[in-house]
């Protein structure tokens, strides 16, 4: 490939391409570690938790088995294509895995969770010193309109179910006043910057 001076430098998600074998199975690893993690506090939680972290784990794990298989196939044979398979894999994966886990804090009744995936996003977003793609900023938005319609709906669940508990009932209406309209800014944010990216991977 030419380099110089006058040559464009490839992009940051071709640059991510696992050139080591800790970098394609390193990700999936931790997502795997944390769908465990949910389901022991599941467990530990008992009745009122494990059904949702079956669910919440069922979905991570299986985030984490198609993010190795494709992250696999890029390490060993790299090339553009298989690079922007990847990238997009890693920001559909790694958004799902996101809401699923504002999915169990709302379910247990952890909201303030939620504000710590914020407080991270936004501290790993100043850290690093390259623009997001659209896609990137894409499935930000989606990821986070996704934690508001889940906020909503145990709202709903918690003004016309009756046997919802009074104490996760009264949560899920509070905090649902404040989550909603915050994560219903930040995807519009989110989605208007992604028109203004000037790399559309």
């Amino acid at each position: 490939m030419p380099t110089g001076p006058d040559t464009d430098p490839e992009p940051r998600w071709v640059r991510r391409t696992p050139i080591l074998p800790e970098q394609w199975w390193g990700p999936p690893g931790a997502q795997v570690v944390g769908a465990l993690a949910v389901l022991a506090i599941g467990i530990w939680l008992q009745r009122a938790a494990l059904p949702v972290a079956i669910v919440v784990s069922v979905v991570v794990l299986a985030g984490a088995v198609v993010l190795a298989a494709v992250g696999r196939r890029a390490y060993w044979y790299p090339s553009r294509a298989a690079a922007r398979r990847l990238h997009r894999t890693r920001v559909a994966a790694w958004g799902a895995a996101g809401v699923c886990l504002a999915v169990f804090a709302l379910a247990v009744g952890a909201q303030v969770l939620l504000f710590g995936l914020g407080a991270v996003e936004i501290g790993l977003r100043s850290a690093r010193r390259f623009e997001p793609t659209r896609f990137e900023l894409r499935g930000r938005s989606v990821a986070v309109a996704g934690v508001a319609v889940a906020s909503t709906v145990f709202a709903v669940v918690a003004l016309t179910v009756p046997a919802v508990d009074q104490t996760y009932s009264s949560r899920w209406v509070g905090w649902s006043i404040v989550i909603v309209p915050l994560t219903v800014i930040l995807a519009v944010l989110h989605w208007r910057a992604a028109s203004k990216a000037t790399d559309i991977e």
